[in-house]
């Protein structure tokens, strides 16, 4: 049946991918995602989509394609459901039918290599967005994790913490989850803040009272 299905993927590693997400990529007529989700699904002769920054152009090729009768799997990193894509194709695509299948999110993932339980942290991402509320969510609450990303590293972040006040807290940053480089180090906001460049990207942030 044509239509659209927003498929998390979980955090990369093939081993996290559900049989629900699949199942769904190989019923495919065409596969969306970015390069590293669409790799996952090399083996599979869809046609493949990649996006880009071009919202309007991705908006566009995918009503055009549900009206010629295809059946679309967009291709979400994480759980789409969480800051991923989802809500963009809500917003952009009303009227559209959206059947979404969940994923394991970077989030849970670093949790359960932490052994940390995630129902009482607060979560939120400074992966494109604007982290001036990050101070406040770290002084109210125990426990908090968020999504960063290349430019909101884990040591920017850190040091726009200790500058608003923030201290006696502990971190774990865990990048590149489910990957062969994969790398999980516990430190605090302080030493965290005094690294002068940050070179790993796909990191999560967990912050925690010591």
């Amino acid at each position: 049946m044509a239509g659209i299905t927003v498929a998390g993927v979980g955090p990369g590693g093939k081993e996290y991918l559900t049989q629900a997400c699949i199942e769904a990529a190989e019923h495919a007529d065409i596969l969306v995602g970015g390069r590293r989700q669409l790799e996952l699904f090399n083996h599979l002769t869809a046609e493949k989509y990649v996006i880009t920054a071009d919202m309007d152009e991705l908006v566009k090729y995918l009503a055009g394609n549900v009206r010629a009768g295809k059946k679309i799997v967009v291709l979400a990193s994480g759980d789409p459901g969480f800051y991923g894509i989802l809500s963009t194709l809500n917003e952009h695509l009303p009227g559209f039918n959206i059947n979404v299948l969940p994923g394991v999110s970077s989030i849970q993932l670093a949790c359960a290599k932490l052994g940390l339980a995630w129902h009482d942290a607060f979560l939120t991402s400074c992966h494109g967005r604007d982290y001036a509320h990050l101070a406040g969510a770290v002084k109210k609450h125990r426990k908090v994790i968020t999504l960063t990303d290349p430019r909101h590293n884990p040591a920017e972040l850190a040091r726009a913490l200790v500058k608003e006040g923030v201290t006696a807290k502990k971190v774990f940053v865990a990048c590149n989850l489910s990957y062969p480089d994969e790398q999980i180090t516990a430190t605090t906001l302080e030493q965290l803040a005094a690294v002068p460049q940050w070179r790993l990207n796909n990191c999560v942030m967990v912050i925690v009272d010591e």
